[in-house]
C-alpha cells in the first residue's frame, strides 16, 4: 500500500508494514477492454491461458485431468485472471488545534491520499476482497471532525490498460478486510476458490505446503512471488482484539495488501496483510486465513465458493 505517510503498527513491541472454482469453466475467462455501452457488459478477450506456454484453454481441462504433480505456472495461470490491481483516492479533512502566541487555535486540514494494493474476485456476481487498510486510513479516522470527502476505487486486470470502478460495500478494521463490488458486470467473470480451513474436521494447512502470493507489488502491476507456508497459525494481540495469521516466507511487498495467497492448486488459503520488518528478521510474511475471511463473508451474506480437497477444480 502507497501512502503519502508510511502507516505503522506495533503488536509486540516489532514494528510491522502493512502491505501490504468450482468449475474449470469459471478461471477459463477473464474480461478486460471492449466495453458494450449499451449493456454495461464488458466483453471475453482473455483467457488463463494467456498466462500459459503453448496451452490453450481447450487443452487446459484435459492437461489438469492428467497432470500428476503440483505445477506453480499452472497455478499462477489459475489465479491471475481473477486477480486486480487496486488504486484507491482518498480526499479526507479533520480538524488541526495547535498552540499559538495567542492561545489555542483550531482549523480545518484538508488532504488527500493514495493507496495501490491487491483485491480478486470471489464470485460471478462482481465482488472483490481486499484489506480493510487499502480503502480506509485508519491512523487518520480518530482525528476531530475527520471526514472522507471521496474515496474512489479503481483496478485494472493484470497487462490490461483499461481501467474500471468499483464500490465499497463494507470494510471491518479489526479484520482487516474488506468487500467491494465491481460496477462492471463482466461476462464470464472468474473468480478464485478458498481452502475450507477447518480444525474441528482436521482440515487443516501443512507446514512447508507450497503457497504463491499474487499481487500488485510497490504498484507496478501483477506479479507472483512463491514460497512455503512457514506456520499455519499465529495469534496477535491488537489491542483488545486477536488476530489470527498463516505465516509465508513468500515476499510480501507494498502494494500486495488484499491479494490472495494461494496453495499450488491455485486455493486461496489467505489473504496477504502484513509482515514484519526489523533487523534482525526476514522472510516473516503474514495472511489473514481463508477461514477468516469466509467468516467476515457469511455475516454479510456474500457467496462464495470453497473446496476442502488439494486438487485442481
Amino acid at each position: 500500500m502507497k501512502l503519502k505517510q508510511l502507516v505503522l503498527l506495533f503488536v509486540f513491541g516489532l514494528t510491522f508494514f502493512t502491505i501490504s472454482c468450482d468449475s474449470l469453466s469459471s478461471v477459463f475467462n477473464y474480461t478486460t477492454e471492449t466495453t458494450n455501452d449499451s449493456q454495461s457488459v464488458v466483453s471475453v478477450d482473455t483467457s488463463v491461458s494467456d498466462y500459459l506456454c503453448d496451452l490453450s484453454s481447450d487443452d487446459l481441462a484435459s492437461y489438469l485431468e492428467s497432470l500428476d504433480n503440483t505445477d506453480p505456472v499452472i497455478a499462477a495461470s489459475l489465479v491471475i485472471p481473477s486477480v486486480v490491481e487496486l488504486t484507491v483516492n482518498f480526499e479526507f479533512s479533520y480538524t488541526a488545534t495547535y498552540k499559538t502566541p495567542w492561545g489555542v487555535s483550531s482549523q480545518t486540514v484538508a488532504d488527500s491520499a493514495t493507496s495501490e494494493a491487491t483485491g480478486f474476485f470471489i464470485n460471478e456476481e462482481g465482488y472483490i476482497v481486499t484489506n480493510a487498510h487499502v480503502v480506509s486510513l485508519t491512523d487518520y479516522e480518530d482525528y476531530p471532525d475527520f471526514d472522507y470527502s471521496s474515496r474512489t476505487v479503481s483496478f485494472s486486470f493484470a497487462d490490461s490498460n483499461a481501467v474500471y470502478t468499483a464500490t465499497i460495500i463494507n470494510y471491518d478494521v479489526e479484520l482487516d478486510l474488506a468487500v467491494l463490488k465491481s460496477d462492471t458486470v463482466f461476462a464470464d467473470q472468474s473468480y478464485l476458490t478458498f481452502f475450507g480451513i477447518d480444525a474441528s474436521s482436521n482440515i487443516n494447512l501443512y507446514y512447508g505446503e507450497d503457497v504463491i502470493a499474487v499481487g500488485n507489488a510497490n504498484g507496478y502491476g501483477i506479479s507472483v512471488t512463491s514460497g512455503i507456508v512457514s506456520a499455519p497459525l499465529r495469534y496477535f494481540e491488537d489491542g483488545y482484539s486477536v488476530i489470527q495469521a498463516v505465516q509465508t516466507d513468500a515476499a510480501i511487498n507494498s502494494g500486495n495488501s488484499g491479494g490472495p495467497l494461494a496453495n499450488l492448486y491455485g486455493v486461496v488459503v489467505g489473504i496477504n496483510s502484513f509482515k514484519i520488518v526489523t533487523s534482525t528478521s526476514e522472510s516473516l510474511g503474514y495472511a489473514i486465513p481463508a477461514n477468516v475471511v469466509m467468516d467476515y463473508l457469511d455475516g454479510l451474506d456474500i457467496p462464495y465458493h470453497v473446496t476442502t480437497e488439494r486438487a485442481y477444480h
